[in-house]
């Protein structure tokens, strides 16, 4: 699996375009044609990968958006940044 730790900043790949429809995500990989529909958090990680934000930035906006406690929420993010970096949705930014 892709290491993304607290410090990575990430962005969407080039080739994703994404939209939020009804709090999912509708994800289109044009490369490969193929079409994603991911979940209320998944879209909300999309929309985070602004490529200027680390992902400890993340979790100090979605720990006020989501009620679960801090420590639950990084352990998440981090695995879910991680296999959206891994499944080339999204990319690291090299500083």
């Amino acid at each position: 699996m892709t290491s993304v730790d607290l410090g990575t900043i990430l962005k969407t790949s080039s080739d994703v375009r994404f939209r939020v429809v009804d709090r999912e995500a509708v994800v289109v990989r044009q490369r490969s044609a193929e079409v994603l529909v991911m979940n209320e958090v998944a879209a909300r990680l999309l929309a985070l990968a602004d490529g200027v934000h680390p992902v400890s930035h993340w979790l100090d906006v979605l720990v006020g958006e989501f009620e679960v406690d801090r420590a639950t929420l990084e352990s998440d993010v981090m695995g879910f940044a991680a296999e959206l970096t891994a499944e080339g949705l999204l990319e690291i930014v090299k500083r």
